[in-house]
């Protein structure tokens, strides 16, 4: 099932990725009460954001400039996201076409403020910004999800499919265990982060590491539905089967 892959894919994640403690690092050191505030954002706390984004790979570009540029498209975007904070992938609404353009235009900003289009670093920032909504994403996991590296996908296809994953483990784990929601959500994130980041790491696992063990634990039951006396396809067309 797929809270069963979510978990091994989390675990995976946390046991084999060398880079894990880069994250909890920023984390922990990042003062917030300056990033709500994004007159008080200085070009220091800009350059940590940049070396974080760059310990994961992105190549993100660390000059002067592309700090000042990129200092300038977080404070346009702020009043979009604003209204978002404390916003979770359950919680969120994307049937409000208002909530998704502000997604679009705080992407866009962002990925296109520097002299390269940057949809994957884009990701990153904003789930710095709000990590329990937005979920980051990368080239394979793009191309898993059957979307492109552009601001209206990650607001209208992307986020929307992660919500659905979210609700679904959620819901799968509340039914299996007779458990709540609250504990739900907290048993599927034992390491401590995000509902949004634990989904990243089980598509990190999934599809950038393409770990069978978690497409094993997500395709467990299915698997053993197929063994010889449990179940049979229907056959062709709904024709009768033969003898």
């Amino acid at each position: 099932m797929l809270k069963d892959g979510v978990v091994v894919g989390s675990q995976l994640f946390h046991r084999e990725e060398r880079r894990p403690s880069y994250y909890d690092e920023y984390f922990r050191d990042k003062n917030r009460e300056v990033w709500n505030d994004p007159d008080s954002i200085s070009l220091a706390e800009v350059d940590r954001l940049i070396l974080f984004l760059n310990q994961w790979a992105s190549h993100y570009e660390n000059s002067p400039l592309q700090q000042r540029q990129l200092l300038e498209a977080i404070r346009r975007v702020h009043p979009l996201l604003q209204p978002l904070h404390g916003t979770t992938l359950l919680s969120i609404d994307f049937t409000d076409t208002r909530i998704r353009s502000n997604i679009q235009h705080a992407f866009e900003t962002i990925a296109s403020c520097g002299t390269k289009y940057e949809a994957t670093a884009t990701s990153k920032i904003l789930h710095t910004v709000e990590p329990g909504l937005f979920v980051m994403w990368d080239n394979c996991i793009r191309l898993a999800y059957a979307v492109t590296g552009t601001a209206r996908d990650y607001s209208e296809r992307f986020l929307p499919r992660m919500r659905c994953l979210a609700l679904r483990a959620v819901g799968e784990y509340e039914q299996a265990h007779a458990v709540t929601r609250d504990v739900a959500i907290e048993d599927l994130t034992q390491c401590g982060h995000t509902l949004a980041k634990v989904l990243d790491e089980f598509n990190y696992a999934k599809y950038t590491l393409k770990r069978d063990e978690v497409w094993n634990a997500e395709l467990e039951l299915a698997m053993s539905l197929r063994e010889p006396g449990q179940w049979n396809p229907p056959p062709p067309n709904g024709a009768a089967s033969r003898g």
